[in-house]
C-alpha cells in the first residue's frame, strides 16, 4: 500500500462440500467490483476499522494489522462473495450464493456457521487450479467477453476474482 493503491494476492477460499458441491469464497467483499463492498482491501479495512481509526494514514494502518493479528467473525452483509459453479469445467456457469442459505443451492443440513476474517503469517493457500484448472490460463471475464459489457455475474467476474498472484 502507499498513496496509489494496494496489490493482493491470494485466493478464493474452496470449499468443498463433497456430494453437494464445491463452494468458493472470493477475496473480495459481496459484490463484484472494487467501489463499495468490492475490493479485497475494503474487506481488511471494513473488517478491522474499529482497530485502524487510531491510525489515518494506510502504511501505518497496515502496521497495526501485522502487529495485532486481529481477527473478526463477519456479519452477513460481510461475508466475502460466494460462487459456485454448475459445471466446474465451464466458467459462464458460476452463480453468485446466498450467505444465510446454503441450504437453497447445496441441499438440506448444510449452512454456514460463521465466516472469519484474520490476519495471520500463515502461508497464502494455494491449489485452487486443481477445482478450476482453466484459471490458468484465462485472460477474460469469466463468459469470455474482454470486457464489461453485460450485467451478468459471469461477465462480472475473472480468473482474478478467483487466483491474484502479486507476489
Amino acid at each position: 500500500m502507499g498513496g496509489f493503491g494496494n496489490e493482493v494476492s491470494g485466493e478464493a477460499i474452496v470449499v468443498d462440500l463433497g456430494p453437494h458441491g464445491v463452494l468458493f469464497a472470493l477475496p473480495h467483499g459481496p459484490k463484484a467490483g472494487y467501489g463499495d463492498l468490492g475490493g479485497p482491501a475494503w474487506m481488511l479495512f471494513h473488517a478491522f476499522a474499529d482497530l485502524l481509526k487510531i491510525e489515518t494514514d494506510p502504511l501505518p494502518q497496515m502496521r497495526l494489522l501485522r502487529e495485532h493479528h486481529p481477527r473478526r467473525v463477519l456479519e452477513v452483509d460481510e461475508i466475502p462473495m460466494l460462487v459456485k459453479f454448475r459445471d466446474l469445467d465451464d466458467p459462464k456457469s458460476v452463480e453468485q450464493i446466498e450467505p444465510g442459505n446454503l441450504a437453497a443451492t447445496f441441499g438440506s443440513g448444510i449452512a454456514l456457521r460463521d465466516a472469519v476474517i484474520e490476519v495471520t503469517e500463515a502461508p497464502l493457500t494455494t491449489g485452487i487450479e486443481v477445482k478450476l484448472p482453466w484459471l490458468k490460463t484465462m485472460k477474460t471475464h469469466l463468459d469470455g467477453d474482454q470486457y464489461h459489457s453485460r450485467s451478468t455475474l459471469a461477465n462480472e467476474l475473472s480468473a482474478r476474482d478467483f487466483h491474484r498472484d502479486n507476489l
